[in-house]
């Protein structure tokens, strides 16, 4: 597909959102935490050396593309002003407020190199473009990366063409489906990036979840019937008490907090994200740059759709952990808490527990889970036979210690019902 040229200053900015962002990562893996940055101005040209910690210096170059000062922003690109000129742009010549929208486009003109602030002895800033080559992720690397980032739905479109065009990669869209001339893939979904080829989708993930999840949490429940749990952030511990006495104490994750309409990872929420109690919860970003999953990348996402996508059982074998429970951190603050404990341990499966799990999906759309899928990994999660066939989609048959379960599956895929012998 042809990239339209940009009508705005907005669209320049979106053009490079992903090709920026993924160039910041790869300069930020490149220099780690510097022990400082020096500049070397020579007229438009600025020499930088960054000293790192243990590891030899980062020296590099780049142009003086405008500069501020109180708060004013001067160009001093020619690009910026040729593309003001040809695209009817005027906030790209002469000076104007800075914004962090200047310097966004100032580094999409510059072929999306990390772009710098050189504080100068005069009191002026000069905003540096580095020259390339530049370190830079593959095209994969990239959109993960872009996942991290908030993108508004509408923009996501020209953001993915406009990339592609700064990479020169052609791109075919196919449906829901972006197809890259290098062999890259994503999936858009709802103005989001949904999954990225080349590890796992979330669906899959969730259908492996689903089932163990629900066990443990009617176990937990029965355990502790109208349990309400405090935690303990600095010793990642969650406390457990019930109205009728019993008490239990287990090593716990903050998994995200919830405000409003909004889901943070505890990964992210700056107010816990150091604590100990949330530490192992950078696991599941970790995953999710890896396997090419944007829920478990993007910081913060809308409630509804980590309802949607039921993120708390997603998550859990993530992190080994599969009983969760709900606290408030803030007036308006909840944490969600994975935990487990050696206290905690499900019962042998047997004909009716199995049963009673595998009937809390009869008949219900699983919006997107594979049914199949999502009993056959229970069926391995507890260590159950299979019999006789795993690849039927009628029915598939669990032996359990004492009996089988049949599950039936109807010809949508649901499942139908579960019988016994």
């Amino acid at each position: 597909m042809e990239h339209p040229a940009p009508r705005t200053l907005a669209e320049i900015v979106t053009d490079g959102t992903i090709a920026c962002a993924d160039a910041d990562a790869a300069f930020t893996a490149l220099i780690g935490r510097p022990g400082g940055i020096e500049f070397n101005r020579d007229g438009d040209r600025m020499e930088v050396r960054a000293a790192r910690h243990g590891a030899p210096d980062v020296s590099t170059a780049g142009t003086v593309v405008a500069e501020i000062r109180d708060g004013r922003w001067t160009w001093r690109s020619p690009r910026a002003a040729d593309a003001a000129a040809r695209f009817g742009i005027p906030q790209l010549s002469g000076t104007r407020p800075a914004t962090d929208d200047l310097l966004t486009a100032a580094r999409t003109l510059h072929g999306c190199a990390p772009g710098l602030l050189a504080p100068m002895p005069d009191g002026t800033t000069a905003v540096v473009c580095l020259d390339p080559p530049q370190p830079m992720g593959d095209t994969r690397t990239a959109l993960i990366t872009a996942a991290g980032i908030p993108i508004a739905g509408e923009d996501l479109p020209r953001a993915l063409s406009g990339f592609a065009a700064i990479r020169g990669l052609d791109v075919r869209v196919d449906g829901p489906v972006w197809l890259f001339s290098d062999g890259a893939a994503i999936r858009v979904e709802d103005g989001r990036l949904r999954d990225i080829a080349g590890g796992l989708d979330i669906d899959p993930v969730r259908a492996d979840a689903l089932l163990p999840s629900i066990e443990s949490q009617m176990y937990l429940d029965a355990t502790f019937p109208g349990a309400t749990a405090i935690a303990d952030l600095v010793q990642g511990l969650i406390t457990l008490e019930t109205p009728t006495g019993p008490r239990m104490q287990a090593r716990g994750v903050v998994l995200a907090t919830v405000t409003g309409d909004t889901w943070c990872w505890g990964w992210a929420d700056r107010n816990i994200s150091a604590a100990p109690g949330t530490a192992d919860c950078h696991r599941i970003r970790d995953f999710g740059r890896r396997e090419g999953i944007p829920v478990f990348v993007s910081p913060t996402l809308p409630l509804s759709l980590a309802r949607e996508l039921d993120l708390v059982s997603a998550a859990k074998p993530v992190l080994g952990r599969w009983f969760h429970t709900t606290t408030q951190l803030t007036a308006d603050t909840w944490a969600i808490v994975v935990f487990s404990d050696r206290g905690l341990v499900l019962p042998a499966p047997t004909v009716p527990v199995v049963g009673a799990v595998i009937d809390t999906i009869r008949g219900t759309d699983l919006g997107g889970i594979d049914a199949h899928r999502a009993v056959t990994a229970y069926a391995r999660h507890r260590a159950l036979g299979i019999l006789p066939d795993p690849g039927s989609r009628e029915y598939m048959q669990l032996r359990t210690q004492d009996g089988t379960v049949t599950v039936h599956f109807s010809p949508d895929g649901r499942v139908m019902n579960t019988t016994v012998g």
